[in-house]
């Protein structure tokens, strides 16, 4: 009687132990995915974020550049055109 009970009581200690070695286990590997999931996910966003940001920058920067560059070209044929007309204008007036 006595073996009976010691076998049933370290029986139930066993099992008790290995369900909660089980449950600690399955625990921790939920942890565990769940930080990974969120790691890649905010890293994934922060990898679009930045790409964004950069595309975003350099497509101002290409538009500034383009809008400066057109602007210094009308200056100089609207600068080139007024000195060519005033040259005309200069050299008429000199062979009346």
């Amino acid at each position: 009687m006595y073996c009976t009970v010691l076998y049933c009581t370290v029986l139930y200690c066993t099992v008790l132990y290995c369900t909660v070695l089980y449950r600690t286990v399955l625990y921790c590997t939920v942890l565990y995915c769940t930080v990974l999931y969120c790691t890649v996910l905010y890293c994934t966003v922060l990898y679009y974020t930045v790409l964004y940001c950069t595309v975003l920058y350099c497509a101002v920067l290409y538009c500034t550049v383009l809008y400066c560059t057109v602007l210094y070209c009308t200056v100089l044929y609207c600068t080139l055109l007024y000195c060519t007309l005033l040259y005309c204008a200069v050299l008429y007036c000199t062979v009346l």
